[in-house]
């Protein structure tokens, strides 16, 4: 869920810091639609950002750990209503999952896309930085359910987040979604073999998967990881698959082209595809240009299919 899908912004860290109720609104609309996860809206937010938006670091801190409580308070919100409306009780009451976003998104540059951080950036800076952003967040580590790292493009940064998960001894369940510019590599051109074997030895990274990569690339890197997760002896793990809806990013207008890809009912029939290639274990989504419709349209198509398939047995 990225309020960036619903609201014109130069920087998501002032609409945080200056209109909850444009977040709240945001995360109960996704809530409405049918989702089971919603992330916080934190991918984006470092102490230096909000600094450099006139913010104090204590202010940033503050706002920062604020986008938990937003997210809780909607999901709660959310919960009550559901509860006093619906007769279905299969549904669970919705998780929260605190949003870290690569590296690269901080800079403004494009380079989360690429993974290409330039030179003087090693694997100190990056533990660095993810260390950082974990530290900010201890006292609200109660109040989630999972931790995303999203849109991770190297193997360097997903090495980095995973030295920094062991040695902080975090046991928050974590997921790990890698940014791919093709069905079979990352988007700074790596195959994904080392970064899933290097997941797999880490406890509390409960899914694996992809998110802000193209959906004609997502049925076959399902496949792919599904494959060397087997390969491993590691079933217990998910997969977690929430591509963007196929639109390209023009990095110099900062904005999405006139989105030419998936429409919300083709996003749900390609849903069912990537449950099948999971083994049907898998958490799947939406990521940038995908809306509240393409929520619905998922949970309706796999779940309609998942009824189908249990008919059979």
């Amino acid at each position: 869920m990225n309020v960036q899908n619903f609201l014109k912004l130069n920087s998501p860290l002032i609409l945080d810091a200056k209109d909850s109720q444009a977040i709240r609104d945001v995360h109960l609309s996704y809530l409405r639609a049918g989702v089971d996860i919603i992330t916080t809206c934190s991918y984006q937010a470092t102490i230096s950002g909000f600094m450099q938006c006139g913010f104090s670091n204590d202010q940033a801190i503050s706002f920062m750990q604020k986008s938990v409580s937003l997210a809780t308070e909607a999901r709660d919100q959310f919960w009550t209503e559901y509860q006093k409306q619906s007769n279905d009780i299969s549904r669970i009451k919705p998780l929260i999952a605190l949003s870290f976003g690569p590296f690269g998104a901080i800079l403004l540059n494009g380079s989360e896309y690429s993974g290409d951080y330039g030179p003087d950036i090693t694997i100190s800076h990056l533990k660095d930085f993810h260390r950082e952003r974990i530290k900010i967040f201890y006292p609200k580590l109660a109040d989630i359910d999972l931790i995303a790292f999203e849109t991770i493009p190297s193997f360097q940064e997903v090495n980095a987040i995973c030295s920094v998960l062991r040695e902080e001894k975090i046991s928050v369940p974590c997921w790990i979604s890698f940014s791919c510019k093709s069905d079979s590599l990352n988007c700074h051109g790596e195959t994904l073999i080392e970064s899933i074997k290097l997941c797999c030895t880490i406890d509390s990274i409960v899914a694996i998967g992809i998110n802000c990569t193209k959906p004609k690339y997502a049925e076959n890197l399902v496949n792919f990881i599904r494959n060397e997760m087997d390969l491993l002896g590691d079933t217990d793990r998910f997969i977690v698959c929430y591509p963007d809806a196929g639109c390209e990013w023009d990095e110099s207008k900062k904005d999405w082209d006139s989105c030419t890809g998936l429409s919300a009912e083709e996003f749900g029939t390609c849903a069912i595809l990537w449950a099948k290639r999971s083994r049907f274990k898998i958490i799947i989504g939406g990521c940038c240009k995908t809306t509240p419709e393409y929520a619905s349209n998922v949970r309706e198509r796999v779940f309609e299919h998942l009824e189908k398939f249990a008919d059979k047995l």
